[in-house]
């Protein structure tokens, strides 16, 4: 019963998800041309790698220096700031989708380098990547984003991986907190909950766990909903690449810096990818 309920939660998701990149990517193709040579996301051949034990089950690559020029990726970004829209209920803030043409790099380097590490198959990758600004305060938070997440499958026998590169400069406005959920299929029935009715849903975790008794707050520390387990600080031009399934969330310990503005803003570069295990 559990797995059919977390099915149709995914295909929820995932739904809107597709409806979204629908939107962003007709706005996209209407400069797409015109702005071909304007998003560099050239890798820096001297980036210096790391991985790190997440838990017993999963890792996180951390790739420092990880672009040649990464200060005009938020130069791009305010220049083109009438493409990022903000989707209902899942992104806490805005979301610009980048054009498969602009990401050639990026996808060799999840193809033949992190397939190494997560082994995964080189061939049958499905991917897509966002430009994402963090810029919801706290009593504008939706239910589920005062929650960690796993990214929503794709297809049945596949699996999701996610990198994620910081463009910003003030390491205070959070890097990316991973967790274990304390109480799995309480935490389905809320988010099925949710897609149907999400008064409903507060009031149902409201009876369930006090912190949502409490004003809203991004998930940070370790709760009675989920366990802390590990926190990969932000530092400009910094990439992670993670397992999509692995819970997790912006560590966001300072809403009040928050901004829309790109140049200062919590900006980053996600990376889904959806393989075929080995």
């Amino acid at each position: 019963m559990l797995q059919s309920a977390t099915i149709r939660v995914e295909q929820k998701l995932l739904q809107w998800t597709q409806a979204f990149r629908k939107v962003t990517r007709g706005q996209h193709d209407r400069l797409a041309y015109a702005t071909m040579a304007e998003l560099d996301l050239t890798l820096n051949p001297q980036a210096t790698i790391e991985v790190r034990q997440i838990d017993a089950d999963n890792i996180c690559v951390i790739v420092d220096d990880f672009l040649v020029n990464p200060e005009s990726v938020a130069e791009y970004a305010a220049l083109y700031s009438d493409r990022f829209e903000i989707p209902p209920r899942s992104y806490p803030g805005m979301v610009a989708e980048v054009r498969a043409n602009f990401t050639g790099d990026i996808q060799r380097f999840v193809r033949s380098s992190m397939s190494k590490h997560f082994g995964y198959l080189r061939g049958g990758i499905d991917a897509y990547s966002l430009l994402s600004m963090t810029t919801l305060k706290p009593d504008e938070l939706s239910n589920l984003q005062r929650l960690c997440h796993s990214d929503p499958r794709t297809r049945p026998g596949r699996a999701n991986y996610a990198g994620l590169l910081y463009l910003f400069r003030d390491e205070s406005l959070g890097g990316t907190g991973f967790y274990r959920w304390r109480d799995r299929p309480t935490m389905e029935k809320a988010t099925a909950l949710e897609l149907q009715d999400p008064k409903a849903a507060l009031a149902f975790l409201q009876e369930h766990y006090p912190s949502f008794r409490e004003p809203p707050c991004y998930i940070t520390e370790s709760n009675e909903i989920a366990e802390l387990i590990d926190v990969v600080a932000a530092k400009f031009n910094r990439w992670i690449f993670y397992s999509g399934d692995l819970p997790h969330s912006a560590y966001i310990t300072a809403p009040d810096k928050l901004s829309d503005d790109f140049r200062v803003g919590r900006l980053t570069l996600n990376c889904f990818a959806s393989v075929v295990p080995a």
